[in-house]
């Protein structure tokens, strides 16, 4: 036997979960726009434009500010 629909709840938790999806699209460009600033910044970290001052090279400078990134610079950001 199938439950009876109640209407009124069905649109309330359809209305819910397209919500909860327009907020994770939202929260996932803003995400994307942060990465692609920190790219540019760790762009112009690498091409000494700022001077750090606490590190040798740029490897390490990201070893020390990423130490639980898995992920490691394999394409320089100079043109």
């Amino acid at each position: 036997m199938l439950p009876k629909l109640n209407r009124k709840r069905a649109l309330f938790v359809l209305t819910k979960i397209d919500e909860i999806l327009a907020w994770e699209r939202r929260s996932e460009a803003e995400r994307d726009t942060r990465f692609v600033e920190l790219g540019r910044y760790l762009c112009e970290c690498e091409r000494g434009v700022l001077a750090t001052g606490e590190t040798k090279s740029f490897d390490e400078f990201l070893t020390r500010r990423f130490p639980e990134s898995r992920r490691r610079l394999t394409t320089s950001c100079r043109p």
